[in-house]
């Protein structure tokens, strides 16, 4: 089975649309989630990780003292 990911700014406009959906054929079930936005302390922290930029420790101890 196959999913289609569909973003909508209007949340009002969300069961307008799933009815919509769900009336084309072929298609089983039409289910809403909300997502959640990344700050950009979280988005820097993840492209630190990314490029390598992180902490190397050699046991819980030697943690400790690098993030003091």
């Amino acid at each position: 089975m196959t999913q289609l990911i569909v973003s909508i700014e209007d949340n009002s406009m969300i069961s307008d649309i799933q009815k919509a959906i769900g009336m084309l054929k072929g298609v089983v079930s039409v289910t809403s989630s909300s997502t959640l936005t990344a700050t950009d302390e979280t988005l820097s922290a993840m492209r630190d990780a990314k490029e390598g930029n992180t902490i190397k420790c050699m046991s819980f101890e030697d943690y400790l003292e690098k993030v003091k």
